[in-house]
C-alpha cells in the first residue's frame, strides 16, 4: 500500500505574496483554497468582521494578524483584502457562515497593499506608498512624513479628500512583514515607528479608514522590544489581534494538504491500531492520528518552537515537499516499526 492511496495530497509550495491579491485570478484562487478551522471562523467574525464592517456597532481598532512563517498569515490577509475590494469573490468563499459576515464589508473598500522591506523610517515609507496610491486612484491629497498635528489628524484630512472622490467607499491599508522591519530598527527609531503605529490604530475608530498588518509573533511579547514596554502597551490598546494557532495549522494540514475520505481513514485506522502499544496517545486520540497521518499530532507543536531559518519554519511548505517525496513509497511494517521503501 502506497502513501498516495491513503491521502488526497494537495501540495502547498507557493509562498502567498500579499501584493498579488489585487489581481482577480490570483484573488479567486486565494479565496477558494482557504480552509477555516472552527476557531478561525470565530476569530474572523470577532476580529475581522467586527473591525472592517462598514456599519460598526462598537469601537473599531486596527488589526494585527499573527502567524509564523508558512502558517497562512499572508494568505489570510490576502483573502480579507481581496474580498474587501471585490464583492464577487464572496462566491468563492468555502464557508456559508462567513459569507454572511464578510458581506458587511465585501466590495466596499479601496485597498493599498505592500510588504515592508526598506530600512527607512516607517512614516517615510507610509508617506511614499500612500501618496503613490492616492495618485493612482485620482485622490487629490498629499501626505507629509512629519505632519504638524500628527498622523492621526493627517489621516482625517486624507479621508476627507478620499470620501469626496469615493463617497460610498472605505480605505484599507494592509502591510506584511512588519515584525522583520521593526526588528531591524534602532531604539529611538523604533519608538518613533511605534508612535506611528499607534496613530494609525487610533485613526481606525469612527472612520472609513482601516489598517491591518501581519507579524510572525505578537509585538507586545517580543523580547527585543521590551525596553519599549510603555509604548508597546499604547500600541496594543489600539489593535485587535487575530492569532493563527497550531490548531489552525493542523486543520489546514488535514483538510487541505492531507485530506482523506472515509475509506482511506478506515485503512489508516486499521494500520495504526497495530501500534497502540508503541505510541502514547493513539488510543485516546485515535481520530487525530488518523486525520493527520502520516504526521504525528505533536509535530505542529514542536515545529512552532523552531526560531531560526525562515525556510525551515514554513511548516506547510516543509510538509508538502516531504509528502511529494514519499507518495510513491510503500507503507510497510517491519517488526515493530513502520518503514517506507
Amino acid at each position: 500500500m502506497q502513501y498516495k492511496e491513503l491521502i488526497q495530497f494537495e501540495p502547498i509550495t507557493t509562498v502567498v505574496q500579499l501584493v498579488n491579491a489585487g489581481e482577480k485570478a490570483v484573488a479567486e484562487n486565494l479565496v477558494k483554497t482557504f480552509v477555516f478551522s472552527k476557531k478561525m471562523q470565530e476569530d474572523l467574525k470577532e476580529i475581522i468582521v467586527k473591525n472592517l464592517s462598514t456599519d460598526p456597532k462598537s469601537e473599531t481598532k486596527g488589526i494585527q494578524i499573527v502567524g509564523n512563517y508558512g502558517t497562512g498569515k499572508s494568505h489570510l490577509m490576502a483573502l480579507v483584502s481581496a474580498i474587501a475590494e471585490n464583492q464577487d469573490l464572496l462566491n468563492q468563499l468555502q464557508n456559508d457562515d462567513l459569507k454572511t459576515g464578510f458581506k458587511s464589508f465585501a466590495g466596499k473598500y479601496k485597498v493599498l497593499r505592500f510588504e515592508l522591506s526598506a530600512n527607512l523610517p516607517l512614516n517615510e515609507i507610509l508617506e511614499a506608498y500612500i501618496n503613490r496610491y492616492l495618485a493612482s486612484i485620482k485622490v487629490s491629497f498629499e501626505c507629509k512624513p512629519n505632519p504638524k498635528f500628527g498622523w492621526k489628524e493627517q489621516l482625517k484630512a486624507l479621508m476627507a479628500a478620499f470620501e469626496e472622490k469615493y463617497p460610498k467607499l472605505h480605505f484599507l491599508i494592509v502591510i506584511d512583514e512588519m515584525l522583520n522591519y521593526l526588528k531591524g530598527r534602532k531604539a529611538q527609531e523604533l519608538y518613533n515607528d511605534l508612535q506611528v503605529l499607534q496613530a494609525f490604530g487610533e485613526a481606525c475608530d469612527n472612520s472609513r479608514f482601516k489598517f491591518m498588518f501581519g507579524v510572525q509573533e505578537l509585538l507586545y511579547r517580543s523580547p527585543e522590544f521590551q525596553f519599549q514596554a510603555s509604548m508597546l502597551q499604547r500600541v496594543e490598546d489600539r489593535y485587535a489581534d487575530l492569532i493563527i494557532t497550531k490548531e489552525d495549522v493542523a486543520y489546514v494540514v488535514k483538510e487541505r494538504l492531507l485530506k482523506k475520505d472515509i475509506h482511506q481513514k478506515a485503512k489508516i485506522r486499521e494500520h495504526l491500531l497495530k501500534f497502540v502499544h508503541l505510541f502514547e496517545g493513539i488510543n485516546t486520540n485515535l481520530n487525530e492520528f488518523i486525520d493527520l497521518f502520516p504526521v504525528h499530532p505533536n509535530y505542529v507543536s514542536y515545529f512552532e518552537k523552531i526560531r531560526h531559518g525562515k525556510s525551515q519554519r514554513e511548516i506547510l511548505k516543509v510538509l508538502s515537499v516531504k509528502f511529494e517525496d514519499i507518495l510513491e513509497k510503500e507503507v510497510r511494517v517491519v517488526g515493530n516499526n513502520i518503514k517506507s521503501s
